[in-house]
This record gives C-alpha cells, structure tokens and sequence, in this order.
C-alpha cells in the first residue's frame, strides 16, 4: 500500500507547485531596467518588497511606505563586477541599505549593510589597499533626554571576504549641536551658566594607497546663552563664545581589525589587543567645564575611551585600562 501511495504522493507535489507558479508566476527580481527607473512610484514598491523580504525585515515596515530609493553602483567583491547598492527610505527613521550582486541582467541579493535613520551623502569610496569599494554614509541622530542633540555620524562599510558580510570600518561623530541648560539640573550652583551650547564641524580626506588614512580637523566650540531661564533653546543671536579649538585626528588603516582606528593597546584586566575608536577628550563637550558639585563632579570625563576588542564588542573605559604595545611589529600610526 505504502508503495502505490508514494507515486501518487509526488505527482499530486508536482502538480502543487505548477499550480502555484502559474497562478503566482516566479518571484519577482530587480532587473536592470527597474534600476533605471527608480523614480516610478510602483516600480519603487516593487523594489522595496524584495529588500524588505531579502533583508527578513518584512515585518518592520509595508513597501507601500517608500518615500524614495537611491541607487549607487561599485565593485564590492573586488571581481570586476557593477554591483549596485540600493537605499530605499521609508521616512526620517528608517532607510534600509543592501547590496546586490550584478547577474547579467538582474541583481541578486548579497546582503544587508544596515537600518538607518535619518540619512544623507551615500557614497562609494575606493579603497587601493583592499582593491573594492566601500559604502560610506552619514546619519543623523536627535537626541531629546536631558539635552537636545543633533549627532551627525559618518559610517564606512566594507565587504569581508571571511565572514562573507559587510562591516562596519568607521563610525565617527563629525557635525554635532548640543543645547542644555544647567538651572535644570537637581543640585545645580547658584552661579550655573544655564543654557549652554557645543558644536562641532568636521573636514575628512582620505590618503588612499597601501596604508590608507583618514585625516580628519574639528573645529569645536563652547558657547553660553544669555537668556538663562528660557523655556525653550534660545535663539542662537544670544549665545557668545566662551571656548574653541581646532583638532587634527588621524584614523590609520588595520587589516588586523579591518577596519580604520586611533591605534591599537593593550587592555590590562585581559592583557588582549584593543582598537581605541574614539577618546573622548576629542569631543567638544569636554569644552564645558562644567560640574554638578564637588561631591558629584566628573573629572574623568576626558579619560574615557571607546574601545572594539578582538570578538568584535565595542565598550567605554577608563584610559588609565590600557597600556601601550611594547612588542616589535606592533602596530604604530608613525608606520600608517
């Protein structure tokens, strides 16, 4: 009995499938031609179903809801090939950005950079030491909880051939406002400043060759309101400078992390290398001496560091945590 059943099984399975694929027809794919046409609205609704359902992220958000879809074209893999990154944003708090691999006339899915918010200038960048293009953009992020802040990062990506995936190779604040005001805060002294104000604007160049650098200047500023007690973010006619500083910060290429850093340490609690990301002396809110009381004060604010260890974690420490690379061969920006 069995063996009769099983013919008859796989035919009706066979049928099956004929039947959905003439009803439903093949799943859809980006052509050439709709990459072509990204400003037709039903074309980007196409477009953005497929990302949504290559990136698993159909649940997120409804393809009816693109707003408008980027197109940039590079060579990823290093293979000589066009292949296309797409941005599709679906408004100010969600732009999905995947990579598709050029197959003659059509792209397939390679894989998911990332989910952002508030994007701007997307672009393609080259990289001579790794021989393929990277993806760099720029998000933005405000922030309401306890100041207002408008952080402005630029984030590089490139492909990684082992863990077959896109990574994140830089992540750097570079435009930043950031409005407080003191007389908010509990146990705050008579003689506050009140409203207070850092900024900070950031010009970038990119040395390519074998050792690839981004040199980057801050320009900061610190600046103090003279309305104290306004409700609402004075107008900026009111804030005079207290404070400025220009500073040059170089971010060196390193294959062993994969990545552009500060340099390199040692962390002392595991004795393990650890790529420095960002001191926080660099920042300009290290421009507002600022203290809540002796008691509660914050002197080590300029010591904190970002770090990124060895299984891919990023973590704040203390500067006094790490300690220099004695060793030969280790690595060194003089050698960048």
């Amino acid at each position: 009995m069995k063996r009769k059943l099983a013919p008859a099984f796989c035919a009706a399975a066979a049928m099956l499938l004929l039947v959905c694929v003439t009803i439903f027809g093949e799943a859809p794919e980006i052509t050439r031609d709709d990459l072509n046409n990204t400003t037709d609205m039903e074309t980007m609704v196409k477009i953005a179903g497929i990302m949504l359902s290559d990136a698993e992220r159909t649940g997120d958000i409804t393809p009816e809801e693109i707003i408008k879809l980027d197109v940039l074209y590079g060579d990823f893999k290093g293979e000589g090939k066009k292949d296309a990154v797409l941005l599709a944003d679906f408004g100010p708090r969600y732009t999905l950005l995947s990579a598709y691999e050029q197959d003659g006339d059509k792209y397939k899915f390679i894989d998911e950079v990332g989910v952002f918010t508030n994007t701007q200038d997307p672009r393609v960048v080259y990289l001579q030491n790794k021989n393929r293009d990277t993806i760099f953009i720029n998000e933005i992020l405000n922030e309401k909880i306890g100041a207002f802040e408008r952080l402005e990062y630029d984030k590089g990506y490139i492909w990684d051939d082992k863990n077959q995936s896109f990574v994140n190779i830089y992540n750097y604040p570079v435009k930043i406002q950031a409005d407080w005001n003191t007389n908010w805060e509990e146990g705050t002294p008579k003689a506050s400043e009140g409203w207070q104000r850092v900024t900070q604007s950031t010009k970038s160049l990119l040395e390519n060759g074998d050792n690839p650098v981004i040199k980057s200047t801050y320009t900061q500023q610190y600046l103090v309101s003279d309305e104290q007690n306004a409700l609402n973010i004075p107008l900026d006619n009111t804030y005079s400078l207290k404070n400025s500083r220009t500073i040059e910060q170089n971010f060196y290429w390193s294959d062993d992390w994969n990545a552009f850093i500060i340099d390199e340490k040692i962390e002392k609690s595991t004795g393990q290398k650890v790529a420095e990301l960002i001191l926080w002396s660099d920042l300009p809110y290290s421009l507002a001496e600022y203290t809540l009381s002796e008691e509660e004060s914050t002197p080590g604010y300029d010591e904190l560091v970002r770090i990124k260890r060895g299984d891919g974690t990023t973590a704040v420490v203390n500067r006094n945590a790490l300690t220099d690379i004695k060793s030969i061969g280790a690595f060194s920006r003089n050698n960048a």
